[in-house]
């Protein structure tokens, strides 16, 4: 009789299991699919910036007309999963108006192209938007006068842009007579005419105005009315023994010497009426290899004998031929 009491009380624990787990699956079931623009790529990094920028190669399409602009940038961070933060205006701050009227329509491209769109129609009068990187991996969105606030130190080695190579611009002229006639026996004389004792090098202009020349060119074409040289108070530069000390924001660093964790894209496209594959690939060169490229030890001559010269494989016996005779 106990045991039978047993065995209908583990039917009845069974049965009660069965029931809580069938009611949480219909629970789940009957919970809305979330719909997306594109398959979200699976994404393996250790770097955050580098999955912030991959999320946003993720391309979308954005037709809106005459949208809040804060609804835009919503869409734009749902769809994408990526963590964009926008500096909106507040009492006494200026930043992003949450109420412009955005109107666009842009067709399967990258987020961070429609992302960087969508900021240039948020401008207003003089106020430019931008994009940058945080030290968290986070997209900071914007106006650069609120972007400049956040500025870090950068140092460019430039010594590789300052070397010159000497061109001569009188070198001497072999006279082939000359030549001849040693040969023939008539003469030991150089074969070299022209005076050898004034080398002139053709270097161009010096140290400090090929430096300035670089600091100009960058002052000028990137972010030009930022810089302290140019009347801004955002990005300063200066240099030191072929170094240039930069210190400006993320988003000016960005367009001097980009991102070395940006992502690499990899696109393919089936279309036309004999369904031909067209695949365009840019590899990522950090994780890049070349096959069939061994490193191979190197022996030198000191002393009159070989060290460390490889080990000499042998050969194919029979002058080059198998044991079976073919060639």
């Amino acid at each position: 009789m106990a045991r039978r009491t047993m065995t209908q009380g583990w039917i009845v624990l069974a049965g009660l299991a069965a029931s809580i787990s069938t009611g949480s699956a219909w629970a789940q079931s009957a919970q809305p699919k979330s719909t997306t623009v594109s398959e979200q790529p699976v994404v393996e990094s250790t770097s955050p910036e580098r999955a912030t920028l991959l999320k946003l190669q993720r391309r979308i399409s954005l037709k809106v007309d005459k949208t809040r602009l804060e609804d835009v940038i919503t869409f734009i961070r749902d769809t994408t999963q990526a963590d964009i933060e926008a500096i909106w205006t507040g009492d006494n701050t200026v930043g992003l108006d949450k109420e412009k009227l955005i109107t666009l329509n842009i067709n399967n491209q990258p987020a961070l192209y429609v992302l960087e769109a969508v900021l240039e129609k948020a401008k207003v009068d003089f106020q430019e938007n931008a994009w940058q990187m945080s030290s968290i991996g986070t997209i900071e969105i914007g106006p650069k006068e609120v972007l400049n606030k956040s500025r870090r130190v950068v140092m460019y080695d430039i010594n590789d842009l300052l070397h010159v190579i000497p061109r001569y611009a009188e070198v001497p002229q072999i006279d082939l007579n000359t030549v001849l006639q040693s040969n023939q026996g008539g003469g030991g004389g150089s074969p070299f005419t022209g005076d050898n004792t004034n080398n002139n090098q053709n270097t161009g202009p010096d140290r400090e105005a090929r430096i300035r020349r670089i600091i100009d060119l960058l002052t000028s074409i990137v972010e030009p009315d930022q810089w302290a040289d140019n009347g801004g108070e955002a990005a300063t530069i200066r240099e030191f023994n072929g170094v240039l000390i930069i210190k400006a924001p993320d988003y000016i660093h960005r367009q001097i010497n980009g991102y070395p964790y940006w992502p690499s894209t990899t696109t393919k496209l089936v279309s036309g009426e004999k369904k031909r594959r067209y695949v365009t690939l840019d590899m990522d060169t950090g994780q890049a290899t070349i096959d069939q490229i061994r490193s191979v030890p190197q022996g030198a001559v000191v002393g009159g004998q070989v060290v460390g010269a490889p080990a000499v494989p042998a050969g194919p016996k029979n002058g080059g031929q198998n044991s079976g005779g073919k060639p």
